[in-house]
């Protein structure tokens, strides 16, 4: 009996410790299993991170290739992604290959963003690949966005242009802002006279302090309002960046081998069209004899040309513009465009007349836009549409309308045919022998002389043994005029006086206001001046006796007019009767950026700018259809109301234009993916975005 219960016991304990050796062993066994999964998966995760790793390093190669590829070349950045759309640039083209740490690499572009949009990209894929597997990355490169023609106007210095003014839009300045006489007219804070900013003021510098108010609504700057903001000693992105370290952002230059490489577009007319529309080509070291003439007609332009063009189009025949273009000298342009496009010209351009579109962008609530009533949203179907869309750009300045001084004949014009060149002289620092100016024998480049060298505008030294030094007086030739310096530096021009009045036309309008500094000017002198507008001698020797303010009379004795010369300084003059003077621009559907200047006068018109203006000067006067304006009330009589002098019901009457002043209206295209200007880029190279591509298609193969 005991020995039977031995037994059990010990068999029992035998089960037992089996059972535990049992448990042990599979616990063993699943602990080693465990451990040797762990081991894989931590091998594994090791070799999926060194993967991702190598991926990430590909794509960032493949970034750095992407954007010294860009930089090599002499594309514009929307040129250069048309390219590397189109598959035309071979270091970029296809799959690459590399190795790092080892591993095989391979990347390729997968996507570049549309013409027009906002943003310009690149998306670049790249897959790295072991024995283990691959992983994927995707990087998109921006290739940035102009962030200066977010402005309706940006200058330096905008040289007393503020007393007639409207700008729909945002403005900039380098240098101090000092709009001059904006509360001309009354202008004062709560009046409806003077000049109007509908936007902010974004200021690098400070503010005039004369007459200004910054604490109220609007901001009053010396008289001028601005509705929304204005910020001083600004330096975000609106403006453009300091380039040489001077602490004052510099404009972005047209260079001119950059514009010649991306000339890839075209412009033409029909050429058996007999409404008078043309294109002329003058090449360099060629003068033009008449207008019209046979000799130099074009059919049109293919990428560039190397010389100077006339450019006139019509409604039924307009210049018809397809992307860039570049001319090497000047361009003379009036009439109608259609396309969508931009001119470069190597030294100026000048508006001969109105320029319009011949199919213009809707405004908010009108065609496309009907419904919308935000100017962004609007752009951004315009943009849609494909609506014509005309830059122009100047290495050197943009005049709009006249800058003649001579007849047919040589003579100089009568004064009251000279307003333009007068103010031109006047602002940008013509009148005086004093005010040397300096320019590139080589190029005709006008210089700047900065801490003992001749720079030009892209920064670049130029030789002494190069440089032309000009008397201020005759600088307005070099700067102003068309044509070229030779290798004496000698200026020759290719167009005369009566020639471009002649494309300019003639225009018969009444109420027509001018002045003169006619100090020191003799009896005989002033009769000659008055005589063409049918001013009696009589009548002009009473205002040379007297030199005061009085009504000017025909031979009759009727009143025609009304002077005031005050001291014998500043002769002021209005004349009732219609005459005939040359054709005024009063309306330029393009944005405009020169290197140096934009120069405009029209008398007693108003002007609209649809598009923007950007240089580093701007003097555009249009001050509107006012009699008498200096003189008292009673004395003469007054016409400044807008309804009466350019009205819907009016000769003058512009729908683009407020109140018969120089309005600028910004074209919201610019800013909203719009065709704008590819020779002025933004910030290059910067990720957009990153991510890990899951799919096996991703791949880079």
């Amino acid at each position: 009996m005991k020995n039977s219960q031995f037994r059990e016991k010990h068999g029992i304990a035998l089960i037992s410790v089996i059972l535990i050796m049992a448990v042990v062993l599979v616990l063993s066994l699943t602990f080693s299993f465990v451990a040797l999964s762990e081991r894989r998966a931590t091998s594994s995760s090791v070799q999926i991170n060194e993967t991702l790793q190598v991926a990430d390093a590909v794509s960032e190669r493949a970034r750095l290739e992407v954007v010294g590829t860009f930089e090599r070349a002499s594309y514009t950045v929307s040129n250069f992604l048309k390219q590397v759309r189109d598959d035309q640039i071979v270091e970029l083209s296809g799959v690459k290959s590399t190795t790092i740490d080892g591993i095989e690499g391979r990347w390729e572009i997968r996507g570049v963003s549309e013409p027009g949009s906002q943003y310009g990209w690149i998306d670049v894929a790249a897959t790295a690949e072991t024995a283990q597997g691959a992983q994927t990355v995707i990087r998109r490169v921006s290739f940035g966005q102009t962030q200066i023609f977010d402005l309706a106007m940006l200058s330096e210095t905008t040289n007393c242009m503020y007393c007639h003014l409207r700008v729909r839009g945002d403005v900039g300045s380098l240098e101090l802002l000092r709009p001059g006489w904006g509360s001309e007219g009354g202008g004062g804070k709560n009046s409806g006279n003077g000049s109007w900013v509908y936007g902010s003021v974004y200021a690098a510098r400070n503010v005039s302090g004369d007459n200004t108010d910054l604490s109220g609504t609007p901001k009053i700057i010396n008289g001028a309002r601005v509705r929304d903001n204005v910020l001083t000693n600004y330096s975000g992105s609106k403006l453009p960046v300091d380039v040489d370290g001077d602490d004052i952002p510099d404009f972005p230059p047209i260079r001119r081998d950059i514009a010649q490489a991306n000339a890839l577009g075209s412009l033409g007319v029909n050429p058996v069209a007999t409404d008078g529309a043309l294109i002329y080509g003058i090449p360099n070291n060629n003068t033009l004899g008449s207008v019209p003439g046979s000799s130099n007609l074009l059919t049109g332009v293919n990428k560039t040309y190397d010389g100077n063009l006339i450019l006139i189009g019509t409604s039924d025949n307009p210049i018809n513009l397809d992307e860039d273009v570049y001319v090497s000298g000047d361009v003379v342009i009036k009439g109608v465009v259609t396309g969508i496009g931009a001119i470069y010209a190597g030294r100026n351009i000048y508006f001969a007349g109105d320029v319009s579109l011949k199919n213009p962008p809707d405004r908010p609530n009108q065609g496309v836009c009907a419904g919308i009533t935000d100017p962004d949203d609007c752009a951004k179907e315009n943009v849609r549409a494909g609506k014509d869309a005309f830059r122009t750009g100047a290495r050197g300045n943009i005049v709009l309308g006249d800058y003649t001084e001579y007849d047919a004949d040589g003579n100089p014009k009568p004064w009251y045919l000279r307003q333009s060149s007068d103010y031109y002289r006047a602002q940008f620092g013509f009148e005086s022998n004093s005010d040397t100016r300096y320019y590139d024998k080589a190029t005709g480049d006008e210089l700047d002389y900065i801490d003992g060298s001749y720079k030009n505008v892209d920064g670049d030294s130029v030789s002494g043994s190069r440089v032309q030094a000009v008397n201020g007086y005759d600088a307005y030739d070099y700067s102003l005029r068309p044509g070229a310096i030779d290798s004496g530096g000698n200026f020759n021009s290719w167009l005369s006086d009566a020639l471009y009045q002649q494309i300019l036309g003639t225009k018969t309008y009444d109420y027509n206001s001018w002045r003169w500094n006619a100090r020191g000017v003799s009896r005989q002198e002033l009769r000659n001046q008055l005589a063409p507008l049918g001013v009696s001698a009589a009548s002009a020797d009473a205002l040379f006796d007297n030199k005061d303010s009085r009504s000017l009379r025909d031979a009759s004795g009727n009143i025609i007019g009304w002077a005031r010369w005050n001291g014998g300084g500043t002769l002021r003059v209005i004349i009732d009767p219609p005459r005939t003077y040359e054709n005024q621009v009063t309306r330029v559907d393009s944005f405009l950026y020169a290197n140096q200047r934009i120069a405009g006068k029209t008398s007693m018109l108003g002007m609209a700018i649809n598009g923007g203006m950007v240089a580093k000067e701007i003097g555009v006067l249009a001050p509107g259809r006012r009699r008498a304006w200096w003189m008292p009330s009673g004395r003469y009589g007054f016409l400044n109301n807008s309804a009466q002098t350019c009205g819907s019901s009016t000769p003058y009457y512009d729908p683009d234009v407020e109140a018969c002043r120089l309005t600028v209206n910004y074209d919201h295209r610019l800013r909203n993916g719009g065709y704008g200007f590819n020779l002025v880029s933004g910030i290059i190279g910067q990720t957009l975005s990153w991510q890990l591509a899951d799919d096996y298609s991703d791949r880079v193969r």
